[in-house]
């Protein structure tokens, strides 16, 4: 009696158990269903969805309830494709074959490339043998005062900004602080509260008629107006920031993705190249001389 009591409860506990934690069915179409974990995937496939959330977590039940929405959508007309034999047409079949391939092709790479181990010694290697590519070009550290003028503006709105401009020169030649004249004139609310301060500015980072002249300036030289999109600049160069090799400790993450990365090519090389001599593929374009 007691062993067929013991039976019995393991056969409850089993059944129920399996019930309880049975997965939450969170969307059906006729045969197919989609499950919380279903609906987890379905948001970490997109980059920008798990963006969102991170930003804003009281979205989740929203973005949720638009995903499943799309999941239910996809399936009726999946289940409609089938019904009229949308698979047999030729163009549906070859990119049904074609995305047969990409998806089998990324998971069989994922399971036969091996996994890439960087060594700090090939780290320091590279670097030493690359310094060139870590080079930061001359710089200049610059405050600078704003006058704003629109995109579609007259002459006449041109004419007044550049003549505000002007005046504004003339106070810092005769003496005035750049900023305190920055801060009461300058239309960059970004500089505006550091007194113009624009940190430093290195060669290739801005428009190519603005850099050609700020670059000219000496240390201390008060601009006149440069005209940009963004209106009339007048600017200070505090100092001059010269042609420096960033030091390995402040790029040495950067150059060990690189070394991964040289290292994941190499090896899909060397595992292409093993394929092509086990399948021979045939290439068949003419060259320039007409062979092939």
């Amino acid at each position: 009696m007691k062993k067929v009591l013991c039976l019995f409860l393991g056969l409850f506990f089993v059944f129920f158990s399996g019930r309880a934690f049975a997965e939450k069915i969170m969307a059906e179409v006729g045969p197919y269903k989609l499950t919380e974990s279903d609906l987890e995937k379905l948001i970490k496939e997109d980059p920008r969805v798990e963006e969102i959330l991170k930003a804003n977590p009281s979205l989740k039940a929203q973005i949720e309830r638009g995903l499943i929405e799309r999941w239910v959508n996809i399936t009726l007309l999946y289940l409609a494709a089938k019904d009229n034999k949308i698979f047999e047409d030729p163009e549906v079949r070859w990119k049904l074959l074609e995305t047969e391939k990409m998806i089998l092709a990324e998971a069989y790479l994922q399971k036969s490339l091996p996994k890439i181990e960087v060594s700090e010694e090939e780290i320091k290697q590279y670097y030493e043998t690359h310094k060139g590519e870590f080079k930061q070009p001359e710089g200049i550290k610059l405050k600078h005062i704003l006058i704003y003028v629109p995109q579609n503006a007259d002459n006449k709105t041109k004419e007044r900004a550049l003549n505000r401009a002007k005046q504004i020169r003339s106070q810092l030649v005769k003496g005035a602080k750049f900023e305190e004249l920055a801060r009461i004139h300058s239309d960059d609310t970004a500089s505006r509260e550091k007194g113009g301060d624009l940190g430093i500015l290195r060669k290739g980072m801005t428009l190519p008629e603005f850099e050609e002249k700020v670059f000219k300036l000496k240390p201390g030289e008060i601009s006149q107006p440069i005209l940009s999109p963004y209106g009339y600049h007048i600017v200070k160069v505090e100092k001059i920031i010269p042609e420096e090799i960033l030091p390995f400790e402040k790029v040495k993450d950067q150059v060990k993705e690189e070394v991964k990365r040289e290292k994941e090519r190499a090896a899909m090389e060397e595992l292409l190249k093993e394929l092509a001599q086990k399948y021979q593929p045939k290439v068949y374009i003419e060259n320039k001389n007409g062979e092939r």
